[in-house]
């Protein structure tokens, strides 16, 4: 079975919602805390509490607004209509905000679609509650593990689709049989050897995806296959 597992920032969306966020609400230091995370002096956990701490959003229709004018990458709806179509499974694997998330799919008509993604809601006082329910243990790479989804849904009979974009997405997209790239992820595959398919929109992950169900019903990489083991075996 071919299972899909997608990004959201910036892979179905066609801008960073979080940064938008962080950005209007916050304080300088809400962005500025991200460059501890790429030194590698602060785990992503660590800097999403700070930034989060900074947000104040005094009114509520402003939050609620940026969030409803935002656009999904072109083709994203057709995709998941294909994905249903073809009995493929397709969940959200995210490192962003589960508000932001939740708002944005409904804005667009779009339910039941599994969201693994970390616990940062919008309060009443205008603030954020930030939990951390998939972060794990001796990975600082991000708050809400990728990985551990991909595990924990599918067994040695599933063809792994992973679709991304960016730096919280080359773990995942290194244990996945097909992977599709976008934006800065193409480069951080290539670097380490993992093949992808770059796209533009999900017109293209249509097209190419169809051609797996059609050629390779049950689509195997071997070297994403060994890295599945080796996590399973850490575990």
């Amino acid at each position: 079975m071919y299972k899909v597992y997608c990004d959201f920032d910036e892979t179905v969306t066609a801008r960073d919602v979080v940064n938008q966020v962080l950005g209007r609400f916050g304080t300088p230091l809400a962005m500025s805390i991200w460059d501890d995370f790429r030194a590698g002096t602060r785990s992503a956990v660590e800097c999403y509490r700070i930034a989060c701490s900074t947000v104040s959003i005094p009114d509520l229709k402003q939050y609620y607004d940026l969030l409803d004018k935002q656009k999904l990458r072109e083709g994203f709806i057709a995709f998941l209509e294909f994905c249903r179509t073809n009995s493929i499974d397709l969940k959200i694997a995210s490192d962003g905000f589960s508000s932001i998330i939740r708002n944005i799919l409904a804005a667009h008509s779009i339910a039941d679609i599994p969201v693994w993604t970390n616990e940062i809601e919008l309060t009443e006082s205008g603030n954020l509650s930030v939990k951390f329910p998939h972060e794990r243990e001796g990975c600082n790479h991000c708050a809400s593990c990728k990985c551990a989804l991909l595990l924990t849904t599918s067994d040695d009979s599933d063809t792994i689709v992973y679709v991304g974009d960016g730096y919280s997405d080359w773990c995942p997209a290194s244990m996945a049989d097909v992977v599709f790239a976008t934006r800065e992820l193409p480069a951080m595959l290539a670097e380490r050897g993992i093949p992808h398919h770059p796209f533009r929109d999900f017109h293209e992950v249509q097209t190419i995806l169809s051609t797996y169900l059609k050629d390779r019903p049950k689509y195997r990489r071997e070297q994403a296959h060994r890295r599945r083991k080796e996590l399973i075996m850490m575990e």
